[in-house]
């Protein structure tokens, strides 16, 4: 198979996203337990079991994040579940004990609703915010009524944290998107490296740039490719030209850029190569074509053209140049670059 572009992440690189997110999170609830705790012990003396709680929570959390002693996904339910009914429970607690609840836990509230809003879909994080606010309501207006202005704050602070949650998920859904449109308009979809209209972007972009006079184009194409379609099929033509931009983009190295440029025409643009290097990756590129096994065929050569932007620095210019040598060492028997 031919290398594709990757138009989304891999899941291990989600799941990496997604516990940097929450580790994020919980040192900032360490640290902010941290300084409450801090605040209470120069000063009031009030809350120091519930905030020693919290910090504890807190300082658990990221050690268990920070050592993945818990998969991401698994974490991530447990955070989204788990700390709104603390946090409930907590609150009913601290009315019922006559104590009053403490004005910390309406800034849990919203800190809860960050990590529901960063770890479950849309949908279910509303419900769970819903449920949680609910909750956390009930039991002021039933049993500390004097702190309603406090709940509506929280509530208010809930809201922002939802509509900032979803606004920026539109917009990330909109970039992905546009992402995804631009790679699939500049990608071959049989060979998986770019199309002519994003290889020659690409090329503009590297001859616009200060070193673009040291970048090094080889033009391809395959000997006798007409026939292995008449012989083998398109099937097996396809197959060839998969293989073949493999091999180019592993045998130019991870600086070159592949491009299909027509047919069965590939363009390999080196952005800063000295010409004794580019000589070496051309004799390499087509060893590596030679090496290939393709079906019933006995073998695979190309026929290549080698230029520099030193000797013709617009696009053109440089592809034409590097056309005509291709063309040369066709005429020459194939198998070979100039």
């Amino acid at each position: 198979m031919a290398p594709r572009i990757r138009l989304s992440p891999p899941i291990t690189d989600l799941e990496t996203s997604v516990r940097r997110a929450h580790l994020t999170l919980a040192l900032l609830s360490t640290a902010t337990h941290a300084a409450l705790l801090l605040f209470e012990l120069t000063h009031a003396r009030q809350q120091l079991g519930v905030l020693g709680v919290g910090l504890g929570v807190s300082v658990v959390m990221a050690a268990l994040i920070a050592l993945r002693r818990v998969p991401a996904r698994l974490l991530a339910v447990l955070l989204s579940y788990g700390l709104p009914l603390w946090l409930v429970a907590e609150v009913l607690r601290s009315a019922l004990m006559g104590q009053g609840i403490p004005q910390e836990y309406y800034l849990t509230v919203g800190i809860v609703a960050v990590v529901i809003f960063s770890s479950l879909p849309p949908v279910r994080a509303f419900a769970v915010t819903a449920l949680m606010t609910a909750g956390v309501g009930a039991v002021v207006l039933l049993l500390a009524p004097l702190d309603v202005p406090l709940l509506l704050y929280a509530l208010f602070l809930v809201g922002m944290i939802a509509f900032l949650a979803l606004y920026g998920q539109s917009v990330h859904t909109q970039r992905v998107r546009s992402e995804l449109l631009h790679a699939q308009a500049h990608t071959d979809s049989l060979t998986g490296v770019l199309n002519r209209r994003g290889g020659g972007q690409h090329l503009d972009k590297v001859l616009a740039q200060g070193s673009g006079t040291r970048a090094a184009a080889l033009l391809l194409d395959i000997d006798r490719f007409k026939g292995i379609n008449d012989t083998h099929g398109h099937a097996l033509g396809d197959e060839v030209l998969a293989q073949v931009a493999r091999a180019a983009q592993g045998a130019a190295g991870p600086e070159a850029t592949v491009t299909r440029w027509g047919g069965e025409e590939f363009l390999v643009v080196w952005p800063d190569l000295e010409p004794q290097e580019a000589y070496a990756a051309a004799s390499g590129l087509l060893e590596a074509v030679r090496a290939l096994r393709v079906g019933a065929l006995p073998g695979l050569t190309v026929s290549a053209g080698l230029a520099f932007a030193s000797e013709a620095q617009e696009r053109d210019e440089l592809v034409n140049l590097a056309d005509h040598r291709m063309y040369a060492a066709k005429q020459a028997g194939g198998d070979r670059w100039l």
